[in-house]
């Protein structure tokens, strides 16, 4: 039963990896009233031990203006304390701040506003934003023409290309290592309004963080690593690494921007252990499930200083794992060692729900389909997970529509 000072929550989005933990954290181990929402009912964190309540949405990337309306609705009618928003619907409810903010004073809104949001997801401003904190970035080509898209391809041996706007490991171009050649280098026109950026293609580790900000101070910090990955993009299995050089730059882009909210980074370390800064998440990660839950609760809603997480916590999605080792039988010894001292981020003590929809939910993928008008690709799995809660780089800030 929640205590007495339990806070009343709203996580949307419950169908990602992050917020099936941290609704499990927060409601289950913490006691929080927790309200989840998503726009399908099989969404595996609303099916979590931790989870007072599932609402329906409408989906935030397809009708933005009623996911608004059907969120004010839930913040009043349920009297929620905090909005935590687990992927890019924040950018929806950031461009409708004012809004929500007159419609629901009581709620505490942890996220930044709609400017912040833009400027770190958008790849170019978020490089520039790093040059001018001296924090390392790859020499870059941004590419709005197909004449420089060409051009810039043709520049080095070995390189590397994302859409500005891209996130997922979708919209990625490459001539070297696991994805070369999977999208041709001719399926690509840049333009003004949706640029490429071309880079050197630099090996070495990728790296993540995870962070909790209060008015641009860092109060959680984790830095994980993929032992593996689904498919060459998105990471299974995460395990927590040291976090000097990834702080020091979430700190500074932190005080920067005066952020509030969760807060996400990729980097490339180098052999020399250079950080190069890649890309930001406005949201939370998987890094937040190397948080234990007094971690992630104190540092949400009574902040107290810096806590770091110790290299060496280790979760895994099992399914994934699963699905990796039927399919390449040959690497199973490999995917065994990778996934070893994995905790599971859908089962956490005796919370098994969450893992039997991890499964049901596929059917999601049907709809992203219809959606979409795709066919079977690699792609799917990964995009059918957020196709209709992505932020499509549209213009938000006229508002809602008459």
């Amino acid at each position: 039963m929640p205590s007495d000072d339990a806070a009343r929550i709203l996580v949307t989005s419950a169908r990602m990896p992050f917020a099936v933990d941290e609704i499990h954290k927060l409601g289950d181990e913490k006691g929080h009233h927790l309200i989840a929402t998503d726009t399908f009912r099989e969404t595996p964190g609303g099916h979590s031990k931790g989870v007072d309540e599932l609402i329906l949405t409408a989906p935030p990337t397809q009708q933005p203006d009623r996911f608004v309306d059907d969120v004010i609705a839930i913040l009043n009618s349920e009297r929620i304390d905090w909005l935590l928003p687990m992927f890019e619907e924040v950018f929806y409810l950031a461009a409708q701040r004012a809004r929500i903010e007159a419609a629901a004073p009581h709620t505490t809104l942890f996220f930044p506003e709609l400017e912040k949001l833009l400027l770190v997801n958008d790849k170019t401003r978020f490089a520039d934003l790093c040059r001018s904190l001296g924090l390392p970035v790859a020499e870059t080509v941004v590419c709005t023409t197909r004449e420089q898209w060409v051009e810039a391809t043709q520049r080095w041996e070995n390189w590397f290309a994302r859409a500005a706007l891209g996130r997922g490991g979708l919209d990625v171009v490459t001539n070297t290592g696991p994805l070369a050649g999977e999208t041709p280098v001719d399926a690509v026109t840049p333009t003004a309004a949706e640029p490429w950026l071309v880079q050197e293609y630099l090996r070495g580790t990728d790296r993540c963080s995870f962070s909790v900000v209060h008015d641009g101070e860092v109060v959680l910090h984790s830095c994980y690593e993929h032992p593996l990955t689904i498919d060459d993009r998105g990471g299974i299995v995460f395990e927590s690494v040291d976090t000097d050089a990834s702080l020091a730059a979430v700190q500074k882009i932190a005080a920067e921007l005066d952020w509030t909210g969760q807060i996400s980074m990729d980097y490339l370390v180098a052999d020399d252990g250079t950080h190069y800064m890649v890309e930001c998440n406005p949201r939370p990660t998987a890094g937040c499930s190397v948080a234990t839950a007094d971690e992630l609760d104190t540092a949400l809603f009574r902040p107290d200083g810096l806590v770091t997480v110790p290299p060496g916590r280790k979760k895994m999605i099992k399914a994934a794992v699963l699905r990796d080792a039927l399919k390449n039988p040959r690497r199973v010894r490999e995917i065994r060692a990778a996934a070893k001292g994995a905790g599971s981020v859908y089962v956490q003590d005796g919370d098994v729900m969450p893992l039997i929809y991890s499964a049901l939910s596929l059917r999601h993928v049907l709809a992203y389909r219809k959606a979409a008008g795709k066919e079977r690709s690699r792609e799917q799995l990964v995009a059918a997970q957020f196709f209709d809660i992505l932020y499509d780089g549209s213009d938000l800030t006229a508002g809602p529509s008459a």
